[in-house]
């Protein structure tokens, strides 16, 4: 499967843009975008962060770059829905502390 054609809809998918997951990957825009783009190689610690982005297990986002069916999977739409809700819920905390 196209790794970067994976990354773009789950990027999509969670609704967020290129520079937000780059700043949460530690990378620059362009780099973030050369994955995406199969201009550069998945490596195995931007991997690890990419499914902590997602809410996945490691194995789980192989298994979603391996198999199709996993990336339209419900599974995979409800633990993207839950990281996101869980960012939220992260993001009123600190405003109500502040």
């Amino acid at each position: 499967m196209n790794v970067g054609k994976i990354l773009k809809h789950l990027r999509k998918q969670k609704g967020v843009t290129q520079l937000q997951i780059s700043s949460f990957l530690n990378m620059d825009r362009t780099a973030y975008s050369k994955l995406e783009r199969n201009q550069t190689m998945l490596k195995i610690d931007t991997a690890k962060l990419i499914a902590v982005y997602y809410g996945f297990e490691l194995h789980y986002l192989i298994l979603c770059i391996e198999y199709e069916h996993y990336l339209h999977n419900p599974t995979t739409v409800r633990l993207i829905k839950a990281q996101k809700a869980k960012e939220e819920n992260f993001g009123k905390q600190v405003a109500y502390s502040a």
